[in-house]
């Protein structure tokens, strides 16, 4: 009996059939399976934009007490008088001793050079006058006090004034001057006098005094120190403990 030849081809066609549709679904599950990683990959990458973006806006947030290229000028009838620049400036808690007090904040300069200009003789008697007048001072630490409230990141009342690497041009009235400068500097809270610590450098002329610590009396105009100190006048070394010198280095009483 011969063969059933259009029973072989249906079940070829069967046969045909069922492969195709295999190959569809595998076509299909490929598909899904690749949009899914498309999906993920895009929800991930936005998702990484997203935190970076917060993540910067928090740095922003925390360098908020912190500006750079401070440089800031007071003039006095038509004189510069005082002039401060820094690298940084940033508010931080007040630090005493070894630690941090929370609630207290100081204004902290970092590279700090400051040039000071006495008034001549004249310009004092005005400034007398003005001081009388208005209630204002013109010495070294008034300057200081306005400097620092006139930085945009003074929004209150602060504890304390500290500079890093701090230098002080003192300009006198016969244009001769005087060069302080120290690795730390302190206004401290009597808001009398410049607190130098840390090996301090005092040029005048010929002359150099150098020391551990020094104190700035603004008021009296001199430099006190119960340290050991090393006063070098045109060559010849001269050492002892405690001095008291004015702005020329001059012994004073």
């Amino acid at each position: 009996m011969p063969p059933d030849n259009s029973l072989s081809h249906n079940n070829t066609t069967t046969d045909y059939s069922s492969i195709l549709n295999f190959f569809k679904s595998i076509s299909v599950f490929f598909i899904i399976c690749l949009s899914s990683f498309i999906l993920l990959n895009a929800y991930y990458a936005l998702t990484y934009k997203k935190e970076r973006e917060i993540i910067s806006q928090k740095n922003k947030t925390n360098n908020a007490n912190i500006i750079k290229g401070i440089h800031i000028t007071h003039h006095f009838k038509e004189q510069k008088v005082f002039a401060i620049q820094a690298k940084t400036a940033s508010i931080k808690n007040k630090k005493i001793g070894f630690f941090r007090i929370g609630g207290l904040k100081q204004l902290e300069l970092e590279n700090m050079i400051v040039d000071y200009h006495e008034p001549q003789k004249e310009a004092a008697e005005i400034v007398g006058k003005e001081r009388s007048s208005k209630n204002e001072s013109h010495d070294l630490l008034s300057y200081f006090s306005r400097a620092g409230h006139s930085m945009p990141l003074l929004k209150k009342e602060l504890a304390g004034f500290v500079a890093y690497h701090a230098t002080i041009r003192y300009h006198h009235p016969d244009n001769l001057l005087t060069i302080i400068n120290a690795p730390y500097m302190e206004i401290r809270d009597d808001r009398k006098s410049l607190h130098f610590q840390k090996n301090v450098a005092v040029h005048f002329q010929n002359k150099f005094l150098l020391c551990k610590n020094i104190i700035f009396e603004v008021n009296r105009s001199r430099l006190v120190s119960k340290n050991k100190y090393t006063l070098i006048k045109n060559g010849v070394i001269q050492k002892g403990k405690g001095c008291c010198m004015n702005l020329r280095l001059e012994a004073m009483p």
